[in-house]
């Protein structure tokens, strides 16, 4: 019986070879998009759980209150980590790590390596990364110690049992001590190699610039709310009188706390590592609900479309004395071999695009088959009874006189479900294309932004972190010069983009008032201002004849003027960073950090000795000429360079990708709700066919037939837009907050939208509405 059930199934599969495509092709995809979400959404909602005591552990940041606006740093003092562990018994542990760019050198190889961190020698007490090699508890426990990656060890030693070898980082040799496995990609701390440090000696709490991030591992549970307030006790011994000795009046610091967990959300901080954005998170696993829904609907819709087809099979059969039963089984068997294969489909497919999306987000995702098998069997049973339970239960309860005699009208019952459906659809819809063409304006705006600065062809160069080597930058930057191919040459700190800045305390007097503010430090020469285009506002520019400018001029930005309550900068009397003068100029404000923030008040100072920084104006063809003067000058040290332009892209690469994300995952939704229109249309066409020949018999024109099918389509789409409009309005624009530079969203951009949905529709809709009028009438009339 079995055996019958399955060729019967197959049979009626292979029959409806374009439905049955349509079918399995939509559900597939749309599984697979919808697991494919999933799992970037569990990725980014666990960041940094798969330590073993994630829930316990806290990092501590800072915070200055100015007299302006709060200063947020990642970063804290260090001997805030001594003193917990000393005087609260709460905490078991705490560690400090500060992280840094070294260069590697091992035999041959020459690399520049980020993600290198000092840490305390209790840093795996805390973070419990899997040893491959070595002894987690006594790893960091000697001086000049160092812990790899797995694949840092492989890069440099070509294998993981490294124990005992010598490496060094910075001119420093390190011994290898042990070998830990890749942290995965959803971590908030990329690291390559953690090396000994100890963080010994009494420091000051507000002089060292905050250097290391500080982890704090609990003996239970935390409470946050409570230990704040020891932490607030903390910075009224220790640090606060140390402000008010420096004369900075108006200041305090306190020391804000956030779990592990949250601290990849944790944004708006200074001296961090990149971090996450929630919205995007909500976004997917919004669209993963969605999608799936989409697809099921459609898979539903497109079984009892075809339903009615075979209401007078069911008649037959149940009059050549079929039991009910018997039809049940039969329609849950189609069910379930069109949803197995949909499955199977979705998995391929999951299998086939994760490499490539791995690749475009730099993440590592996987599939679990132990969690996953179980999740599919279920899947698979839930989407046959969704798709079977309807046509089997409504067509066997059928009566076979009334079937056969064309008296059944039980799928006009579930026409206002369909047309729900579509709707639905197609506001989804709708609001993808809004969020498509919002971003991308978006977009477009930030690369055409007005920067304050050219950065076209514009070279950095970044200096060997060797005292005596950078010494020898001077001569680096004449030869350079000497080149015809080369333009202006500036020694420095360069623009760092992407980095922090160098920060400082400044005194100025303003309103007749002695004040301190915090503010980012560019350390220059006279060549800065003309080669990157910077425009001044008042003054003059720094100069390499004056004695007074190299040691007692400044230049500061309109940030800096209004931050300062100054009406004219030029004239005033500034004490910071080891200069102390009066202000030459004014800079007009220039954006050397992402659009996502306002410009913050800049000082600019001359200072090349020790430069760490050379910039040149370069054509990219002539690259090799710079790269054969750096070999010549530093034969020891990685050629290590970046086109501003390129690091001025690079900020916003995570909107760029979740753009192309977003755009694939928009078009995805369009297609699966034009195979939901599809079904709808086939459906109606298909119960219309006779009115369609009587039509045609009376002399109704093709363009009658086709606005008379499409009519009621195109009012269901122009419902869905106007509900979507205010909807997509509302989220773009919530997203757009996050940008302090940002476009407005534009009337224009949903009368487009809604046309290209419309325009969409009508090509789906005219698909079946053309051939059910080219169709001839006495053909239809003798069917039916």
């Amino acid at each position: 019986m079995l055996q019958n059930y399955f060729k019967i199934a197959w049979r009626n599969l292979w029959r409806n070879r374009l439905y049955t495509s349509l079918n399995i092709g939509g559900l597939a995809i749309g599984l697979a998009a919808c697991l494919l979400m999933a799992l970037y959404v569990d990725h980014e909602f666990s960041y940094d759980g798969f330590h073993a005591n994630a829930d316990r552990i806290v990092r501590i940041t800072s915070e200055m209150k100015t007299p302006e606006a709060p200063l947020t740093l990642a970063s804290s003092p260090v001997p805030l980590a001594t003193m917990l562990k000393q005087d609260y018994p709460e905490v078991e542990t705490a560690v400090r790590l500060t992280p840094f760019e070294a260069v590697v050198r091992h035999e041959e190889k020459l690399i520049k390596e980020p993600d290198i961190y000092y840490a305390d020698k209790d840093v795996f007490a805390v973070f419990s990364y899997p040893f491959l090699v070595g002894n987690p508890a006594t790893a960091l426990a000697n001086p000049n110690s160092v812990v790899l990656t797995e694949r840092f060890a492989k890069k440099y030693f070509g294998k993981t049992d490294v124990l005992g070898q010598t490496i060094e980082f910075a001119k420093q040799p390190y011994q290898v001590t042990g070998v830990m496995a890749d942290a995965p990609s959803n971590t908030d701390l990329p690291v390559n190699a953690l090396l000994w440090r100890e963080f010994k000696g009494v420091r000051s709490w507000v002089e060292d610039d905050f250097p290391c991030y500080t982890y704090v591992l609990f003996r239970e549970q935390p409470n946050l709310p409570e230990f704040s307030k020891k932490l607030r006790q903390i910075a009224d011994k220790y640090a606060n009188p140390e402000l008010k000795k420096m004369g900075a009046e108006g200041y305090s610091l306190t020391f804000p706390v956030e779990l592990l967990k949250d601290v990849h959300y944790s944004q708006g901080k200074m001296a961090d590592t990149p971090k996450g954005n929630r919205q995007y998170g909500y976004l997917f696993a919004f669209l993963a609900v969605f999608v799936l829904a989409i697809a099921l609907l459609n898979y539903i819709n497109l079984l009892t479309a075809k339903a009615a087809e075979r209401a007078k099979e069911v008649g037959v059969r149940k009059a050549n004395g079929a039991q009910r039963g018997q039809l049940i089984r039969q329609f849950l068997l189609e069910s379930a071999l069109l949803s197995g294969i949909a499955i199977i489909g979705a998995v391929v497919l999951m299998e086939t695009v994760i490499p490539f999306f791995n690749e475009l987000l730099t993440i590592r995702l996987y599939i679990s088959w132990a969690g996953g098998l179980p999740l599919l069997a279920l899947s698979w049973v839930l989407i046959t009874l969704l798709g079977g339970l309807y046509p089997a239960f409504v067509l066997s309860s059928y009566r076979p006189v009334d079937v056969l005699k064309g008296r059944f009208g039980g799928y006009g019952k579930g026409a206002w479900l369909r047309k729900s459906i579509i709707v639905f659809q197609f506001v989804l819809s709708v609001g993808m294309i809004v969020g498509v063409l919002v971003i991308r304006r978006q977009m477009d705006y930030l690369q055409t932004y007005d920067l304050g600065l050219r950065k076209e062809q514009v070279l950095s160069l970044y200096l060997p972190d060797d005292s005596t080597a950078r010494a020898g930058a001077p001569a680096l930057a004449d030869k350079l010069k000497s080149r015809n191919e080369i333009g202006e040459v500036s020694l420095g700190t360069g623009l760092q983009v992407g980095s922090l800045l160098p920060m400082a305390s400044t005194t100025i007097l303003s309103n007749g008032k002695k004040r301190e503010l915090m503010s980012n430090y560019l350390s220059i020469d006279d060549q800065f201002l003309p080669l990157l285009g910077i425009r001044l506002k008042e003054g003059r520019n720094l100069s390499a004849a004056s004695k007074t400018d190299l040691n007692g001029s400044f230049l500061v930005n309109e940030a800096f003027i209004r931050m300062a309550g100054w009406k004219e900068g030029v004239g005033q009397s500034m004490d910071g960073f080891g200069h102390k003068g009066k202000v030459v100029g004014v800079v007009k404000n220039f954006h050397y950090r992402s659009l996502h923030n306002p410009v913050e008040p800049l000082v600019l100072i001359y200072n090349t000795f020790p430069a760490n920084n050379l910039i040149l104006k370069l054509k990219p063809e002539d690259l090799p000429i710079v790269q054969n003067l750096w070999k010549a000058h530093y034969p020891n040290y990685p050629f290590d360079y970046k086109f501003l332009e390129e690091s001025l892209a690079a900020q916003y690469r995570k909107e760029h990708i979740m753009t192309a994300v977003f755009n694939g995952f928009a078009a995805l939704t369009i297609v699966v709700s034009c195979l939901g229109l599809f079904a709808l249309t086939t459906f109606t066409t298909e119960r219309r066919t006779k009115e369609i020949g009587i039509r045609k018999v009376l002399g109704a024109s093709v363009v009658s037939i086709v606005a008379l099918l499409s009519k009621d389509f195109l009012i269901l789409i122009l419902i869905a837009i106007f509900i979507a409009s205010p909807l997509a309005w509302y989220a773009m624009d919530q997203w757009l907050q996050s940008f302090s530079y940002r476009i407005t969203i534009s009337g224009w951009i949903f009368a487009l939208a809604g046309s290209l949905a419309l325009f969409t529709a009508l090509l789906t809709v005219s698909f079946q509405s053309l051939k059910a009028a080219f169709m001839n009438p006495v053909r239809s009339l003798k069917n039916e």
